[in-house]
């Protein structure tokens, strides 16, 4: 009999965990009502056999799983008939792994399962908000809506990681750059100078000293502090990722002078898209917001749209609660209060993941461009820095040599 990791919240909105033997999902949320509770999330757990198996196996990349999505909902929108569309899947996908996967699911759903079960197995390569969406498609008798909204949902999600990639990818290309320019200036060049200027036997400049002194250090230590920096780099993604420690660290980004704003603009994105997906497919509001929660990717706005879940129990609006976390801008608010009046939140909150796609987008391209020439300046500064460190000794020598030979004339 499987096991099944159940959260809930009781009657005055406090989150709880617990584990549970049933024969299947359905009585585990029975069990959990009839326990006081309101269900959020039952998920299966991995038996030991199946763990290990994960270990070794191969990870199903994003794109794999997004073209599934189109296949599977173009295929049950032609009117083909589940068990088949699972075996044509299974045989067209590049995935080894996601192959197998299909051909479990198809075995399990011959058996009597439903899809959102037999998928739910499978946590690693599909979603929470995929098998929420699923099965509120398989309620609703509208599977091939919510497998072309997954399929939309997906795809607006892998455009929005290819922006932030592209925001961070340029400063991070930039500073190893002069990083690595730093490196080799400390390693090699520096070096030469310093033994020309030794054998002259002349005073050097202050900034010429403290520069061989750094080139010393670092071509006699040069091990020790790339040992030092992996082990501080793994230290902090270490706690940036523990429960004391993230959050802190999400807090932190949130603060980030100029990619700030827009990380927070990325989460409200993220959340506020899976949010009007959800509710636009008959997903209950509360598990709507559980979910938009667990793919918010920062602490701060996922705990923010917890804490909606507590005042919305209690009877608050929608569009109050997220006011009350602070975390919302009034645009959302507004949109969100507009879509609460008229009964039409999904279609309200998805223009507003519309706009914010833009929004990122503009803002990619602002950053971009403002720090183009930053990261240029600070480069331009430093090899600066280091040759007129280095040429200051030769500028004063020949400054010495002229002032001997004005003295020497007759």
């Amino acid at each position: 009999m499987p096991t099944f990791q159940y959260r809930a919240r009781d009657s005055a909105g406090a989150l709880v965990k617990g584990t549970m033997v049933a024969d299947n999902e359905r009585l585990v949320k029975l069990k959990v009502t009839e326990m006081g509770y309101h269900p959020v999330a039952v998920d299966a757990m991995k038996e030991k056999g199946e763990r290990a198996l994960g270990l070794f196996s191969r990870k199903v990349r994003h794109d794999d799983v997004l073209v599934f999505a189109w296949q599977f909902s173009a295929m049950i929108n032609a009117g083909i008939p589940l068990i088949a569309c699972l075996g044509a899947l299974r045989d067209q996908t590049d995935s080894p792994e996601l192959a197998r996967i299909l051909g479990e699911v198809r075995q399990r759903v011959q058996d009597g399962q439903s899809l959102s079960t037999a998928m739910a197995r499978y946590p690693h390569v599909f979603s929470h908000v995929m098998i929420s969406l699923i099965k509120a498609g398989e309620t609703g008798g509208f599977l091939e809506l919510s497998l072309e909204r997954i399929a939309l949902q997906m795809e607006k999600d892998a455009d929005l990681r290819q922006r932030v990639r592209s925001a961070f990818v340029y400063p991070v290309v930039v500073i190893t750059l002069a990083a690595a320019v730093v490196a080799f200036l400390l390693g090699f060049v520096i070096p030469v100078f310093a033994r020309v200027y030794g054998g002259v036997g002349m005073e050097l400049p202050r900034a010429t000293q403290l520069l061989i002194g750094l080139s010393d250090f670092f071509t006699a230590w040069w091990w020790a502090l790339g040992l030092a920096l992996t082990a501080l780099a793994l230290g902090v993604r270490a706690w940036a990722r523990s429960d004391k420690g993230r959050p802190k660290a999400d807090a932190m980004k949130l603060r980030m002078p100029l990619f700030g704003r827009l990380l927070h603009k990325i989460s409200v994105a993220r959340c506020v898209r899976v949010l009007g997906t959800m509710i636009s497919s008959g997903v209950p509001l509360v598990q709507a917001l559980e979910d938009a929660a667990r793919v918010a990717g920062n602490y701060v706005v996922a705990t923010a749209l917890r804490d909606c879940i507590v005042w919305v129990t209690r009877g608050d609006r929608l569009a109050q609660a997220m006011e009350r976390t602070e975390q919302f801008p009034a645009m959302v608010l507004q949109m969100v209060g507009a879509g609460e009046e008229s009964g039409d939140l999904g279609g309200m909150l998805n223009k507003v993941a519309d706009f914010y796609d833009r929004d990122i987008e503009f803002s990619v391209k602002r950053l971009t461009t403002l720090l183009d020439p930053i990261l240029v300046i600070v480069l331009g500064v430093i090899v600066g820095f280091v040759a007129i460190s280095m040429y200051l000794p030769i500028f004063n020598l020949t400054g010495m040599l002229r002032q001997d030979r004005v003295g020497m004339t007759p």
